[in-house]
C-alpha cells in the first residue's frame, strides 16, 4: 500500500471525484441550511426548507443523468451489482405512489434515492477511474470526516455550543459505516484516529454489536487475520469464564440498559411490533414508500415515523415485492466483498466487515429502505465504493497477468481498462 507521504494533498484529494464529488460535499452543507426543529406531527409539511431541497435535488438529477450518458462505462457501471439491486428497489418505491396515502411525499423521496444512488455511483467511478485504490479509501474517509464536522454544526445550531462538550455523538450513524476501512486500510494516521475516536466515543449501541460482529470478517483474511479472530474469540471464552455474563454485556453491548433483553432496545422492540403486524395486513405491496410507514407508524406510536430497520422499513413501504431487492442488494455487497480479487492481507477482511458492520446498522437504525437519511448515505457509499473497488483490483489482476503471458486486446489493447487500471498506481 502507499505510505502516507505518497498520497494525493487533501486539496487534491477533494476535487478527486470531479462535480459529483463536489456535489456530495455540497450535500453536508445543504442539510446544515434547510435543518430546523419541528414537530413530529408536521412531519409532511412541505416549507421553504423542503422546497430547498426538492430544487437541489433536481437540479443534480438533471446534472447527473447528462454525466450518465455521456460514457457507456457509467452506465454499465451503475446497473452492475449490487446498485442494480437498489436500482429495482427504488423502482418498486416509485411504483407504490398508486397505493401510498400522500402520492407526492412517496414520489419525491423515492425520486431522491434515485438521484443520489445515482450521484453515488458517479463518485465511485470517477475515483476508481481517477486516482489509486488507497485513495478511493482516503476520499472515503475524508467524506466522513467532513459529514462529523457538519453534524457538529447542525447539532449546534439546533442546540448550542454545549454540545461542543461532548461532540462524539455527531455523525453516530455514520461513522461507523467505515470504522473498518479507517482501522486497516487508511493510511493517513490522523484520519484512522478520529473514525476509530467519534466510533468508540458515540456510546452507541449498534456500533458495538458492529465491531464485535464485523471481527468476523477476519474469517476472509490471510493467516495473520484468521489468528486474531482465533484469539479474540479464545480472549472472549475465557472471560466468560470468570465475569458474570449478564453484567459484561451490560457494560458492553448493551451499555446504558436495564438489563439484556430485546424489551430493552430504545424503543425499537415496540416499533418493530407494530411494523410486523402491520405487514402481516398487507405483504405483498406494503402501504407505500415513505409515507405508507409513515402513517403506520405515527398513528400507533406516538412520534415514530420510522421503523429504524431497514428490513421493517421495506417491508412496510413496499411488502415482500420490494424488500426482496433490499436483501438480494446487501447479500451482493456480502459477495463482492469476499472477491478473490481483493488482496487477503487487509482488503478483503476489511471489506467483508465494513459490510456486516453496514447490516448490523441498517438492522437496528433509520438508513436504506426509507428515505436518504441516517445510515443511507453512508450505505450506499461504501457499498458502492467495494463495488468499484472490486471492479478495480479485477482489471488490475487481469492485465497483470495478461502482461505476465501473452497480450490479450480486450485488456491492453482497450484504451479505458488500460487508463483504469493504471490511474494512480
Amino acid at each position: 500500500m502507499k505510505k502516507e507521504k505518497d498520497l494525493l494533498p487533501l486539496h487534491k484529494l477533494f476535487i478527486a471525484a470531479g462535480l459529483p464529488g463536489i456535489l456530495l460535499f455540497a450535500w453536508s452543507i445543504l442539510i446544515f441550511a434547510v435543518t430546523r426543529r419541528r414537530e413530529y406531527n408536521a412531519y409532511d409539511v412541505v416549507d421553504d426548507s423542503a422546497y430547498i431541497q426538492i430544487i437541489f435535488t433536481f437540479g443534480v438529477f438533471v446534472l447527473l443523468v447528462y454525466m450518465l450518458f455521456s460514457e457507456q462505462q457509467k452506465r454499465k457501471f451503475f446497473f452492475s451489482s449490487p446498485q442494480i439491486y437498489l436500482f429495482l428497489y427504488t423502482i418498486v418505491c416509485l411504483l407504490s405512489m398508486l397505493w401510498a396515502p400522500n402520492v407526492f411525499m412517496t414520489g419525491f423521496r423515492a425520486f431522491e434515492s434515485l438521484t443520489y444512488l445515482l450521484l453515488v455511483s458517479l463518485v465511485a467511478y470517477n475515483l476508481v477511474v481517477n486516482v489509486s485504490v488507497e485513495e478511493i479509501i482516503e476520499w472515503g474517509i475524508l467524506w466522513i470526516i467532513w459529514d462529523i464536522i457538519w453534524s457538529i454544526a447542525v447539532k449546534v445550531k439546533l442546540s448550542g455550543y454545549d454540545v461542543l462538550l461532548w461532540p462524539f455523538e455527531a455523525s453516530r450513524l455514520t461513522v461507523p459505516i467505515f470504522f473498518f476501512f479507517a482501522l486497516m486500510l487508511t493510511q493517513r494516521k490522523l484520519f484512522k484516529y478520529i473514525i476509530l475516536l467519534f466510533a468508540i466515543l458515540s456510546v452507541s449501541n449498534k456500533v458495538f454489536f458492529g465491531i464485535a460482529l464485523g471481527m468476523l470478517g477476519f474469517f476472509w483474511g490471510d493467516s495473520r487475520y484468521k489468528g486474531w479472530l482465533f484469539l479474540a474469540i479464545l480472549a472472549i471464552s475465557v472471560t466468560l469464564i470468570f465475569v458474570n455474563l449478564d453484567e459484561l454485556l451490560r457494560n458492553t453491548l448493551f451499555y446504558g440498559r436495564e438489563s439484556v433483553s430485546l424489551s430493552n432496545t430504545s424503543g425499537r422492540d415496540k416499533i418493530w411490533k407494530i411494523a410486523w403486524e402491520a405487514f402481516q395486513q398487507k405483504p405483498f405491496l406494503g402501504y407505500g414508500y415513505v409515507s405508507g410507514e409513515n402513517a403506520v407508524l405515527y398513528t400507533k406510536f406516538n412520534g415514530a415515523i420510522n421503523a429504524h430497520s431497514s428490513i421493517f422499513s421495506g417491508l412496510l413501504g413496499t411488502g415482500i415485492a420490494g424488500t426482496i431487492f433490499l436483501i438480494l442488494y446487501f447479500g451482493s455487497a456480502f459477495k463482492k466483498a469476499g472477491s478473490r480479487y481483493f488482496p487477503s492481507h487487509k482488503w478483503r477482511p476489511a471489506m467483508v466487515s465494513t459490510v456486516i458492520m453496514c447490516i448490523v446498522v441498517s438492522l437496528t437504525a433509520p438508513g436504506i429502505g426509507s428515505r436518504v437519511y441516517g445510515s443511507w448515505l453512508p450505505v450506499v457509499l461504501v457499498f458502492t465504493f467495494i463495488s468499484a473497488l472490486e471492479y478495480k483490483f479485477n482489471i488490475i489482476y487481469h492485465v497483470y497477468n495478461t502482461q505476465r503471458n501473452t497480450y490479450d486486446e480486450n485488456y491492453l489493447g482497450n484504451p479505458f481498462i488500460s487508463r483504469l487500471s493504471h490511474s494512480g498506481l
